[in-house]
């Protein structure tokens, strides 16, 4: 059985909107994500659902009453009848809600017997990602045929980006190859430095692509000496991920060779590790994280940052005690690395 929905962007119902064909047998997971890449979204796993009085994640959580996880869910579980709805919220920071009504059960026949998800038709190009919804509706609110100064460069080339159903849905099959890539077991190796000190104090690391982002930060930390008594983020380019990503696996990142990260850790000392994906291969390790080799001391928690650091392994800043920024113990960082505290704080 397909199921008929007709898609639409809370407060821009009328201007940007999908009709998509379902397989009542796909999984949720996938059937958001697709609705998400239909609408051009980015941020692929920042989303849930909500159906009733009950909210979906899409990922493992401790489930309460109103709470439970989209994993192994496929449509058919959520028993919907013609006229029901159920919304997606997707990217929490910017307020977009996706509701999805459904329009007509359709018996399944040649014509669209291997359709898990099809987009058959719709109106407007998308969202933009890094703004919020309200600043879409202001955009589409001027109706202007000249834009003047007011509008970037980039808000420009977006109102005069038009629907294509062939489009959007090559860019869902681009999407659906990528993820079945993603998914796979692989290993990162990255390079890692403390800025400030990038010579002086560095690491090399393998690390599973099914660990979780916050374990892989804490990992990352303890690596160089932090002991976890701060808060921490990871920032890829300009963003900070932020807790939405905490629980999820690292691979839903997607990253290439070359890619660059950065942990924060301690907002007051600011510590920011610098990484750099510099190998993928495929498979996994026994050990999720493992320091391959090092240089360099590491930092002393609340000591007062990089600045107060290079004080004190120069010998001008005694407070502190005395320290070798030559010390380094491969096996003694590794055994660090393994001792995740019980009472760490709730970072993200």
């Amino acid at each position: 059985m397909k199921v008929l929905f007709n898609v639409t962007l809370c407060e821009l119902e009328d201007k940007i909107n999908r009709q998509i064909l379902v397989d009542e047998d796909i999984l949720l997971t996938d059937l958001c994500e697709y609705v998400i890449v239909s609408m051009d979204g980015k941020k692929i796993p920042i989303y849930e659902l909500e159906y009733g009085k009950i909210i979906y994640w899409p990922y493992d959580i401790e489930e309460s009453r109103y709470d439970k996880t989209l994993l192994e869910l496929t449509l058919k579980s959520l028993n919907l009848k013609k006229g029901k709805s159920f919304c997606i919220r997707y990217n929490f920071d910017n307020f977009y809600y996706f509701d999805l009504s459904v329009d007509n059960f359709i018996e399944e026949d040649n014509g669209n017997k291997n359709v898990d998800f099809k987009v058959l038709s719709g109106k407007g190009y998308g969202i933009i990602d890094d703004k919020m919804c309200y600043y879409l509706v202001a955009l589409f609110a001027e109706k202007r045929k000249d834009y003047d100064s007011y509008y970037l460069k980039s808000e420009k080339e977006y109102l005069q980006k038009r629907f294509d159903v062939n489009e959007v849905n090559d860019r869902i099959d681009d999407y659906k190859k990528s993820k079945e890539d993603m998914l796979l077991p692989k290993k990162y190796i990255f390079n890692v430095s403390l800025e400030g000190f990038n010579k002086e104090i560095k690491r090399k690391i393998s690390v599973n692509s099914n660990i979780t982002i916050n374990r892989f930060c804490e990992k990352v930390v303890l690596s160089m000496n932090g002991d976890l008594s701060h808060p921490f983020d990871v920032k890829i380019g300009k963003e900070y991920l932020g807790e939405y990503y905490s629980d999820l696996e690292l691979f839903y990142l997607n990253l290439k060779e070359k890619n660059k990260l950065k942990v924060i850790y301690d907002w007051g000392d600011n510590w920011q590790f610098n990484l750099t994906l510099s190998k993928i291969t495929h498979g996994t390790s026994e050990n999720e994280f493992e320091v391959l080799s090092g240089k360099g001391y590491g930092i002393i928690d609340d000591c007062g940052g990089v600045w107060t650091l290079g004080d004190i392994f120069s010998g001008e800043n005694t407070d502190w005690g005395d320290y070798d920024i030559n010390e380094f113990n491969l096996e003694k960082c590794n055994e660090d690395v393994q001792k995740i505290q019980d009472k760490r704080m709730k970072n993200f």
